[in-house]
């Protein structure tokens, strides 16, 4: 939930930023925005916080690599988040028009494999470091797994791209 709090928050800041400067922002470039900061966010936060929050959240199966699996997926979040950041003017000049999308389905694979984590958290009954919530959090986490998802394959355009066969070139 902390992670969609995030997202919405700075969804919501973007969108305004672009308003007050005079630009016409659309609700997918703000969750573009949103979910690129978001990643950003916790993709550096592996790296801060590698032992204390996220490496008791990997599985027993994993954790004798369990540092290479939270900076495996912080690289992930750092790449994902920054490709969603990058314009789409920029990503058409140095031929990669397809970016966003990509990094849409990337993050979106992402999601789901971790929620892994966060269904070994809820299950051992484990509280993590930073989110000092009642163990209904740790359950509720898995279940947002599928809005994150949605929003990472909504906000790069290729929900759009499925359900009209085209993209368009502003990502909107």
């Amino acid at each position: 939930m902390s992670f969609l709090l995030l997202i919405m928050g700075a969804s919501a800041l973007a969108w305004l930023v672009r308003r007050l400067a005079g630009g016409r922002p659309g609700l997918r470039w703000a969750m573009r925005w949103g979910m690129g900061l978001g990643f950003v966010f916790t993709g550096v936060d592996h790296f801060v916080n590698a032992q204390l929050r996220y490496v008791p959240m990997i599985p027993d199966l994993l954790a004798a690599q369990a540092l290479f699996w939270v900076y495996l997926t912080g690289v992930a979040e750092l790449a994902g988040g920054l490709a969603l950041l990058l314009p789409q003017r920029l990503l058409d000049r140095v031929g990669l028009p397809r970016l966003h999308q990509l990094a849409g389905l990337g993050l979106a694979a992402l999601l789901v494999c971790v929620v892994v984590a966060n269904v070994h958290v809820a299950q051992q009954g484990q509280q993590v470091h930073g989110l000092p919530f009642g163990a209904w959090y740790y359950w509720v986490r898995p279940l947002l797994q599928p809005v994150f998802v949605l929003w990472a394959l909504y906000c790069s355009g290729v929900w759009a791209g499925f359900a009209r066969g085209a993209v368009p070139a502003d990502g909107r």
